[in-house]
């Protein structure tokens, strides 16, 4: 059976994350939640931001690493705002991957490697400020060269974590329709 790894934002685990990841789970997938922030959880991005510079990159990728350790060949790495940097990282690298869903981040500075085969689906605010212009499209580059399926799509507004419904951020609407997709991503597999 696949697992979705759902990866928290820089807030960390929160309700909210725990709420998405329910959704999944009724719909009917295998969900695992790591928190790569031991039990931290921050009200604001910029505390989140700066407490995941504190730990590290690195750092956060092998405590993803450690809890995926057991579960299996199967997964489908997914992650909000951080979490899509991680997700990505293991989607990149991780040859148990089987696809991989970014919420509200990721994408490369530059056209870079990509694992073979590994489709990605990547979700953002139009005018999103912590978007980096031309980032994402490098990385819908190296998926498709990869010879990987690679979409994103832009919902209105200029709101970061419009699917977290903890969040000032969140917008129903343009939530759903991620949902949507995101459930249409995952039925593929």
């Amino acid at each position: 059976m696949t697992t979705l790894v759902l990866l928290h934002s820089a807030l960390g685990r929160t309700s909210g994350m725990d709420a998405i990841a329910e959704r999944f789970a009724l719909a009917g997938y295998a969900v695992h939640t790591p928190d790569v922030y031991a039990g931290r959880t921050f009200d604001d991005a910029e505390s989140g931001v700066a407490h995941s510079q504190e730990v590290g990159f690195s750092t956060l990728v092998d405590r993803v690493k450690d809890a995926c350790e057991d579960l299996g060949d199967d997964l489908i790495f997914g992650g909000f705002s951080l979490g899509a940097a991680l997700a990505q990282q293991m989607g990149k690298n991780d040859p148990r991957a089987r696809g991989v869903l970014l919420f509200h981040g990721g994408g490369f500075p530059k056209p870079t490697r990509w694992q073979a085969g590994v489709p990605v689906q990547a979700h953002f605010a139009v005018d999103d400020s912590w978007r980096s212009p031309g980032t994402i499209e490098n990385l819908m580059e190296s998926a498709t060269k990869a010879g990987a399926q690679a979409e994103y799509f832009l919902y209105p507004g200029s709101t970061h974590l419009f699917s977290d419904p903890t969040t000032p951020d969140y917008r129903e609407d343009s939530a759903e329709l991620l949902y949507e997709r995101a459930l249409a991503f995952l039925d593929r597999f």
